[in-house]
């Protein structure tokens, strides 16, 4: 045998039904205390955390300018002696 109960209610009445407190200010309140913890020290706390954990971008961004940089000033002389070449 089997039996199917559809029963359609909010949580809010759910709640009430079964009786559990209505903690919707308290969440409420713990959600703001913990918005503005993480605002005030966040900042602080993780810009440490994140400056470190850029250092190595920014060590392979370096790295690949110079080697761009390398790149492109061989051929620019190869240019010129052409040039000079060119003049004689």
């Amino acid at each position: 045998m089997k039996i199917t109960v559809d029963v359609d209610i909010t949580p809010e009445e759910l709640r009430r039904f079964i009786g559990l407190p209505n903690i919707e200010k308290l969440q409420e309140q713990i959600l703001q205390n913990a918005q503005s913890y993480l605002k005030e020290t966040g900042s602080a706390q993780y810009g440490d955390l994140i400056s470190t954990a850029m250092q190595p971008m920014m060590a392979y961004q370096q790295w690949v300018q110079k080697m761009m940089k390398s790149s492109s000033e061989p051929a620019a002389d190869k240019n010129s002696t052409k040039a000079d070449n060119n003049n004689d």
